[in-house]
């Protein structure tokens, strides 16, 4: 790599480069020295040399009524930028709390959740009502088809327990069942839950339950389906899973 795209890279346009790598050569010189060592007019090699004395990598004598120019030691570059290390690296909590405050509240502003760990991105790709809730029974995320399907926003539900979405109409056992599979790390499948919409009608599709353990968090993933096609859900959960393991879940 040309050692004037390394100047470039740190942030400097092409002719800074090549006028500092110049003057590096030079040592000390006349602006006319350096603007004819870079092919430049010397106005323009002017106005790029007090460019460069402003931001500390050029500076200048006077002798004789002439004035030289001097290149600094390259190695004010790299100071420059350890001091703006410890200033972003000072300054990184604040910000890493704002964005993780941010991100709980909403996503793209769209009002979506960013918790979930990685699940909810699996989920928004998913033509399927997901729900994911945590370790707790709270809910975390529900994707856009989950959203159309129930009549709730994200917004709304959020934090809460899916027993608000009890219609009633569910067999007695169907629900301790379920918590005694998902308890044993098992997953859970039935088309006998009935839930009920926000505007209170109900529905009946294929319920799909397992946890899933991402590093040290377990999350319980919801899927509806068809109940005449049981195989997408299936596939969905396999994602969960394989995203998991790329967790390094326990």
């Amino acid at each position: 790599m040309r050692i004037e795209k390394v100047i470039e890279e740190l942030g400097f346009k092409p002719n800074e480069a090549k006028v500092y790598v110049a003057a590096l050569a030079l040592g000390e010189c006349h602006i006319s020295d350096i603007a004819a060592k870079v092919n430049l007019p010397r106005s323009s090699a002017q106005a790029i040399v007090d460019k460069l004395h402003k931001v500390g990598l050029m500076n200048f004598y006077v002798r004789r009524r002439y004035k030289y120019w001097v290149a600094e030691n390259p190695e004010r570059i790299l100071a420059d930028f350890v001091r703006k290390e410890e200033k972003i690296r000072g300054a990184l909590p604040a910000l890493l709390a704002l964005r993780k405050a941010g991100h709980s509240r909403t996503q793209h502003g769209t009002g979506r959740s960013m918790d979930a760990g990685p699940f909810h991105i699996l989920a928004d790709t998913s033509l399927q009502p997901i729900l994911i809730t945590n370790r707790n029974a709270e809910i975390e995320y529900v994707n856009a088809a989950w959203e159309d399907q129930f009549g709730y926003s994200l917004n709304d539900i959020r934090g809460q327990n899916p027993r608000i979405l009890k219609s009633g109409k569910t067999p007695a056992g169907v629900h301790e069942r379920m918590w005694k599979a998902l308890t044993a790390g098992k997953l859970f499948q039935s088309d006998a839950v009935v839930d009920r919409r926000k505007d209170g009608t109900c529905f009946n599709l294929l319920t799909t339950v397992f946890p899933v353990r991402y590093g040290s968090a377990v999350y319980y993933i919801q899927i509806l389906d068809d109940i005449t096609d049981g195989k997408k859900a299936g596939q969905v959960r396999q994602d969960f899973i394989r995203t998991a393991a790329g967790g390094k879940a326990s």
